[in-house]
């Protein structure tokens, strides 16, 4: 009896062709798909951050540093900008971060968001205008908790 769960050679196992390398590229995501992720993660840092809970602004930093990075990969040609940046714009974020200190924090914060909305005009997008949320996101506590243990 015929094994039915290995596809014949050059099919994948849903019956169609096996991909190209183009083909996965095109199916990474692209800044369309990762900014609102990106914006999502660094609303819930600046609340975090404001109510003082430190691990969780740094962790909401750090995931959205990821996603950058996922972006210099999908989308090359928005390397030297996201370089520029994330050293020179979310750099003094994380250095406040690490320093728990709001005041600068904030002021960072604000320019990165100046910082961000110049590349979407720069890149020709400029009717994506991202600002900062008035609130903190509802479906997340953000109090600082003590360590488990």
């Amino acid at each position: 009896m015929a094994d039915t769960d290995t596809p014949p050679a050059g099919a994948t196992a849903s019956g169609g062709h096996e991909m190209t390398a183009a083909e996965v590229f095109a199916l990474q995501p692209g800044l369309a798909r990762l900014m609102p992720e990106i914006g999502d993660r660094f609303w819930k840092c600046y609340y975090a951050a404001h109510a003082g809970n430190w691990e969780l602004a740094s962790w909401q930093m750090r995931e959205m540093k990821k996603l950058f990075r996922l972006a210099r990969v999908t989308r090359p040609k928005y390397v030297e900008d996201i370089d520029e940046y994330l050293n020179d714009v979310v750099g003094p974020l994380t250095a406040a971060l690490d320093q728990h200190d709001f005041a600068g924090f904030d002021h960072n914060y604000r320019a990165a968001i100046t910082s961000a909305n110049d590349y979407h005009d720069k890149w020709k997008k400029g009717y994506i205008v991202w600002k900062l949320p008035d609130m903190p996101p509802p479906g997340l506590d953000l109090t600082p908790h003590p360590p488990a243990g």
